[in-house]
């Protein structure tokens, strides 16, 4: 049983973490152009860059990745215990694409089914307008969780 003591001890070191991590640091892309924001002002619909060993802040569907095939890896050890990395792709529309910013221009959209218990499924589409009307299929490999940590 904890005494008073400890569990404000205890609520004292989560608000100092909470702090922390809504404080770190992302650029965001913007249609004037790359802004630094923190974690706490990110929003649904912002396009963010995630660089290497950074944590992801929030679940997130991967556009691009500096790797021509798309790839990336994932590590989520502070999530689910698992040491190995999690192989991650791009959604294939926009890593086609040939600048970050042309994401912006093609009338980008997502639709992601609710919340569900099973982490390791997901069913969602991405669409897009331009050059033409695009509808792609997404599935768990096109995320990336929150508090997970790109690898590489």
């Amino acid at each position: 049983k904890r005494t008073n003591k400890q569990t404000n001890k205890h609520a004292s070191q989560r608000r100092w973490r909470d702090a922390e991590v809504n404080s770190e640091q992302y650029k965001k892309l913007t249609p004037q152009g790359v802004v630094t924001i923190s974690s706490d002002k990110i929003a649904v619909g912002d396009i963010i860059y995630i660089g290497k060993d950074q944590r992801v802040p929030a679940d997130v569907v991967l556009l691009r990745t500096t790797e021509k095939s798309g790839s990336c890896f994932i590590r989520t050890d502070q999530l689910d215990g698992e040491t190995d990395w999690k192989l991650r792709l791009a959604v294939g529309t926009t890593q086609k694409l040939g600048a970050d910013v042309d994401i912006l221009r093609s009338g980008p959209a997502v639709y992601a089914e609710k919340p569900q218990k099973d982490i390791y499924n997901f069913i969602g589409n991405f669409f897009a307008t331009l050059p033409s009307d695009v509808e792609e299929p997404l599935n768990i490999e096109n995320t990336m969780w929150a508090n997970s940590v790109v690898a590489r």
